[in-house]
């Protein structure tokens, strides 16, 4: 083959990977905020860049409060939260995408024998009208009750749904879903909430009122503890955050976070 057909083959070949690369997505996000929904955003990112090479989504896990003040000063391209915007955070400009609803779940330790609680009694224990396990079906043991860090969605949305108006207990304070989910495996005693994809085989869910958590009771409005999962953006998103914020709300993003829960 000549010489010269050679080297116009070869630079046709590099032409169109080029052209192929140029029209491909390209770039590097950030999408940090909510522990709860960082859970489902690391398999939704990991598919994402699956599908797309050229692209770097990277995330982090801080906690609601600190996703929406990102978002608002720019740290993130995105900020997650698992709690509604309040206070005066509605007039920061901020744009909400709201890419799934999920259930809260109160978790003890598997040795537990008590198996449901009323909401009634939830929020007994959360309050501090309750403290001793005996006096909701239970052995002769104070609870040991456990909630998250000030500045959490999940505990804005819990206190918010099951005592709403009224304190939390003194009680153990803990980081992060991973720190609630350890507590509560480390002590016969205790009891705390996470969200339904955090629930492992480490602790026991309970029911509440007789209803088990799942995504089809928090779907037909039977589990009373449900919260949102929220996207943000300071005004409208980049490019390359918004075909992010699609694919998590489009037919696959949407099947990956139903296999999740």
């Amino acid at each position: 083959m000549p010489k010269k057909l050679v080297l116009a083959m070869v630079t046709a070949a590099l032409l169109a990977i080029s052209t192929s690369v140029a029209q491909g997505l390209t770039g590097r996000i950030s999408v940090g905020g909510s522990t709860t929904v960082h859970v489902v955003a690391v398999p939704l990112a990991e598919r994402f860049m699956e599908k797309h090479p050229g692209v770097v989504v990277e995330t982090h896990s801080v906690g609601s409060t600190a996703g929406i003040v990102g978002a608002r000063e720019g740290t993130f391209d995105i900020g997650m939260s698992s709690r509604l915007l309040r206070g005066d955070e509605p007039g920061w400009g901020l744009r909400e995408f709201a890419i799934w609803r999920d259930g809260l779940v109160p978790i003890v330790h598997p040795d537990n024998p008590v198996r449901n609680l009323t909401l009634e009694q939830l929020a007994g224990i959360f309050t501090g009208q309750i403290t001793n396990w005996q006096e909701v079906g239970g052995r002769d043991q104070r609870i040991t009750v456990i909630i998250r860090e000030e500045g959490s969605g999940a505990r804005a949305s819990f206190e918010d749904l099951v005592h709403e108006d009224v304190d939390s207990a003194p009680t153990v304070i803990l980081v992060g879903t991973g720190g609630m989910r350890a507590g509560v495996a480390g002590d016969p005693a205790a009891i705390s909430y996470v969200s339904i994809p955090a629930v492992d085989e480490t602790v026991r869910a309970l029911t509440v009122d007789g209803v088990e958590a799942t995504i089809a009771a928090v779907e037909a409005g039977e589990w009373p503890i449900s919260q949102t999962y929220l996207f943000l953006t300071r005004g409208e998103p980049s490019p390359l955050a918004q075909e992010f914020i699609n694919f998590v709300l489009g037919e696959e993003g949407q099947a990956i976070l139903r296999e999740l829960h």
